[in-house]
Order: C-alpha cells, then structure tokens, then sequence
C-alpha cells in the first residue's frame, strides 16, 4: 500500500511538472515541435525553391536540377532539478510543500530550455547592430525611442522581401525592451489563445508578434591581462567573486601563479567546476547565477548567460582590466525556424535515503533544439547594448 501512495504522489508530480513546464514554454509559441519516438536524432531534409521561368508557347523549357541538403536534431539535453524532502513533512504539510516544488522546479526547467531555443539567434543568417541591417563589423546597438521602430521595421522588411510569411512573424525582446516598445504603442492582440499571454505574448509592434522574455542570451567581456590582487573583486547578478591569496568565504577566487592559473580559476568557480575547495570556493546560493557560464577568450574571459542581462561590475587593481559592452541578442525570427524536440514527459527518479526518511528527488526533461539552413535564413539577431564599457 505504501509503494502504491508513493507512485500516485510521484505521478502526481509528474504530471504538475509537465503541466506547468509546457503552459510557461515560450519555445511552445515560437518553434516547430519535431516528434522523434525513438532514438534521439532526426533528418531534417532540405529542399531548395527553384526560379520560375516564362513558357514561351512551343518553346522547350530547360529542367533545373533540384538542390537537397540535410540538417538534423539531436536529443541531447538534460536539465535536472534535484531536490529531497523528509517524509515528516510530506506527511504533515503536503499540501504546503509541493506548490512552492512545482514553482521553482518548474521555473528553471522553462528557462534551461528557452534558454537553449533563443540562444539560437546567435546562429541567424542576418543580424542587425551599431553598423546597420547585414554589417557583421558592428557594435551592439542602443535601443531608443527614437531608432527602435527603424530598427525592428528593417529586419521585418528584410524577412519578408525572402518571402516569409508576414503573419508568422514574431519579435522577441526583454522586459526593458517591453518598456520601449509600450512607450511607442504596442497594440493589444485579439483572440489570442490564453497560453500565448501565459508564454509571454504581450501584443503586436509593427504588425509583430510581441514576446517578453527574460532568458535571451547575454555577452560580455571581462579583459584580464594582469593577475588580480588580493581583494579585487567582479559582481555577477550580485554575487561577487573575490580574488584572495588563501580560501576563506564563499566566493572566493585563489589567485593563481601567473594570469593564465587565475583565470582558470576564476572560470572554474563561475561553471562550479572541479576545483571547489582548492581554488575556489562556492557561492552562497549557486542558484542564483543559472544559465550562467564563463569561458577563456584571448586577453580576457568572455561571460554568456542564457537568462539575459547580468549586471556586472568589476573592482580590480588593474585600470585596464575591466568589463566591456554587455550586449543582449533579440530577435524578428518567423515562427518554427527553431525546432524543438521535446520528451513527452517530466520524468522523476525517487530514492529514498537508507539511514533517514528523507525523500531524494531527481526533476528531469529531455529535448533538442536545432536550426536548419533555411531556419537561419528566416531570423534577424538583433544585437543590442545595455551596459556600456566600464
């Protein structure tokens, strides 16, 4: 009987989890969903549009000869939200503690694969910045009032002039750009779905479909060409790393022998790597910098977070070393250039420790996101500055 209580209460869960992950889903609003039942990668073939010709009566035509490609998806992807709870409270407050689960659990599973899905844009065919429509050696551009229906209103024109559908068309931006865009008029959507709104459908700018998001991917550079002093500090969504000569708080960085250790160091501490301990020491709340990572780059280290902006700040000895630009990329895409392959189930893996009642959860979902070559073709990255270089 105890089995049979455990599976409906596990089931239960599940079943909350999935419920909740796929109403939130924006990638349920913007990509075409690729059914794979077994395995975990799919063909995606490709044909490429012949040109017309004028027939010209009894004048033989020439025959084109069709172009094919192939581009795949690949379940590949595994975000995992583990938990435990003590069967006292299971027992005593069920009712209380699972909303709270689903809540959070459910909140970063969304943002682990929206994450993935606009992370995307990094892979379009056109991009929009400081230089114009298409000028690859551009700076992110500042968004105004006074450039934003321009600049949205080109990458539209440019999507459409390839012969996407204009109805199909949506503009992905974030709560400050929502602000913008609010300022200059958005108009209300009419008989829109529910879940639209739920997956942050907030009205049409320049005959767009609008979309509020707060997982858009987010650059910025930190150069560090000389080795930190001890104390010097960066901030990253208010957690800060600090640069030490012995391990003592949470967030501390050991400062290496030369500029390459430290960085290493400092890399391994923001992706929670090896190393925890011995050349760092863990934040307080990791949770707090999900989506994201760190990674070396010529002179410096480069940080992305798929969760949008960071907010970061430097304090080092060095006046040369400091953060750059943060850009965060939007994006005019048509819908179901991205696809996704999305598991048909939250799945949970329930343990029970042997020396206590404790109840060890393991939240999981499986999916694979890809763009195709005409995928590519029918989305505009738009590349836009928030914070300056210190």
């Amino acid at each position: 009987m105890a089995n049979q209580i455990t599976s409906a209460v596990k089931q239960h869960w599940a079943d909350m989890f999935q419920e909740n992950l796929e109403k939130d889903l924006l990638g349920m609003e913007l990509c075409s969903l690729v059914n794979i039942p077994n395995g975990d990668t799919k063909n995606l073939p490709t044909i490429n549009l012949q040109r017309y010709v004028q027939y010209q009566k009894y004048t033989p035509v020439t025959s084109q000869e069709i172009k094919t490609g192939n581009d795949q998806i690949v379940i590949n992807r595994t975000p995992m939200v583990p938990f435990e709870i003590d069967r006292i409270d299971v027992d005593d407050a069920y009712l209380e503690i699972t909303p709270e689960l689903i809540s959070g659990a459910g909140y970063v599973l969304k943002s682990a694969v929206d994450g993935d899905i606009l992370n995307k844009a990094l892979e379009a065919k056109h991009v929009y910045n400081s230089a114009g429509l298409d000028q690859w050696a551009g700076d992110p551009i500042a968004l105004t009032t006074a450039n934003l229906a321009e600049v949205v209103g080109k990458a539209r024109t440019r999507l459409v002039s390839k012969g996407v559908n204009p109805q199909n068309l949506a503009l992905v931006v974030d709560t400050d750009n929502v602000d913008l865009i609010s300022n200059l008029g958005i108009e209300k959507g009419f008989n829109v779905a529910d879940e639209a709104f739920a997956r942050g459908y907030r009205g049409n700018f320049k005959a767009l479909q609008t979309y509020e998001t707060n997982n858009l991917t987010a650059t910025r550079t930190l150069a560090l060409a000389t080795n930190p002093t001890a104390d010097d500090t960066i901030t990253i969504l208010g957690n800060t790393f600090k640069f030490v000569s012995a391990l003592a708080n949470a967030g501390d960085v050991l400062i290496g022998a030369d500029v390459a250790a430290t960085t290493a160091n400092l890399i391994a501490a923001v992706n929670v790597a090896a190393g925890e301990g011995t050349t760092y020491i863990g934040q307080e709340d990791p949770s707090e910098l999900i989506g994201v990572t760190a990674s070396a780059v010529t002179g410096g280290v480069l940080f992305t977070s798929l969760t949008g902006r960071m907010f970061a700040s430097s304090n080092l000895t060095a006046a040369a070393d400091k953060f750059g630009v943060e850009a965060v990329e939007a994006m005019v895409m048509e819908k179901g250039a991205i696809k996704l392959a999305l598991r048909n189930s939250v799945e949970i893996k329930q343990d029970s420790d042997p020396d206590s009642l404790v109840e060890k959860f393991k939240v999981w979902s499986r999916y694979g996101v890809a763009v195709t070559s005409k995928g590519k073709a029918k989305m505009v990255r738009i590349s836009i500055q928030w914070d300056a270089a210190e």
